[in-house]
């Protein structure tokens, strides 16, 4: 008999990973993304349907509750919304706008955005006349707050969304 020699170990061979560390994985991956903030854009009003994200302002979404109802002359009446800010409970309102033109006869020189915040349960469109917040905007650039309290910071670009001005006219 020879002379026995000792062989090398064989490199260990990994396992394939378990369907479990695979879950596990694709789990932590998702929750990271979720934490990317994707910022959902905005709709052009009159393209929009209950549940689009109107307008973003800060970090306060407007959404799409209730379709606004044409009017006569370039009116849009009781339109429902849902504002959403960080850190705060959502709260629903009552919007309407008025459309101006500059330089039409007749016609003031300001577009008109009002509203009032609704209670639990409450419709747009079922009490007329209650306004808590006016905004008239100047086509020279100046606001105007009227109402019993100051128009929401969204108020402005609510209005450029619903008159078609702003990044919201049309092409």
């Amino acid at each position: 008999m020879g002379h026995l020699t000792s062989l090398p170990k064989p490199a260990a061979v990994p396992k394939p990973a378990s369907s479990a560390h695979w879950i596990l994985l694709g789990s932590a991956v998702a929750l990271i993304c979720q934490s990317c903030g994707v910022t959902p854009e905005e709709t052009r009003l009159h393209q929009a349907k209950p549940g689009d994200v109107l307008v973003i302002e800060g970090d306060t979404s407007i959404k799409l509750t209730s379709a606004f109802r044409p009017g006569t002359p370039n009116g849009l009446f009781d339109g429902g919304v849902a504002v959403s800010t960080q850190g705060e409970q959502e709260r629903h309102a009552e919007v309407n706008a008025v459309c101006s033109m500059p330089d039409l006869p007749n016609w003031p020189e300001y577009d008109n955005i009002y509203g009032r915040w609704l209670e639990t349960g409450e419709t747009p469109g079922e009490e007329g006349g209650d306004t808590d917040w006016q905004l008239l905007i100047y086509f020279d650039g100046n606001e105007q707050n009227k109402g019993s309290e100051p128009a929401p910071a969204w108020a402005k670009r609510l209005a450029q969304n619903a008159c078609r001005k702003g990044e919201f006219e049309d092409n």
